[in-house]
């Protein structure tokens, strides 16, 4: 009888060991998986939102319209549960659903409205110093003519 319990607690610890390294790997990789797939389906919700507004502030964009530009993002985000900046091409913010366009700073620096000017469309995960958790950014560009108004 002791030799069935020595035989038995030789190959527990090894076969737990094994389990748990299997259990950590499995999670690791559904975790990683689950998180690319919800971020690639925020993207495309948050792209899709963004050609929304496009099509409504493109009147108020040629020529600008400051007031009409932040009642629309005032409008449109409070009914989206998203927030939406509006910056014409010089940088300036003419419209946001969360701020007073006039109290922002010029976000012409920040990588998504770079890829956005560039590539007709942005995305980037940073820190958000503003609410202190990291957020997704997408920006698209506003074009009339070939040329960009916001």
């Amino acid at each position: 009888m002791s030799k069935k319990k020595r035989f038995f607690w030789q190959l527990f610890p090894s076969y737990l060991v094994i389990t748990v390294i299997s259990l950590v790997a499995v999670t690791w990789y559904a975790l990683s998986t689950l998180e690319g797939f919800f971020l690639k389906h925020t993207a495309a919700d948050l792209e899709s939102r963004a050609r929304l507004v496009e099509e409504q502030v493109l009147t108020y964009l040629d020529p600008p319209a400051p007031k009409a530009v932040d009642a629309l993002c005032k409008g449109m985000g409070g009914r989206a549960a998203t927030r939406i900046t509006v910056v014409l091409a010089n940088g300036k913010v003419v419209g946001d659903s969360d701020e007073d366009p006039d109290d922002m700073d010029n976000p012409l620096d920040r990588p998504e409205i770079h890829k956005a000017i560039s590539n007709g469309l942005g995305m980037s995960r940073r820190h958000s110093r503003t609410l202190e958790k990291d957020m997704m950014y997408v920006g698209i560009s506003v074009r009339k003519g070939g040329h960009i108004l916001g």
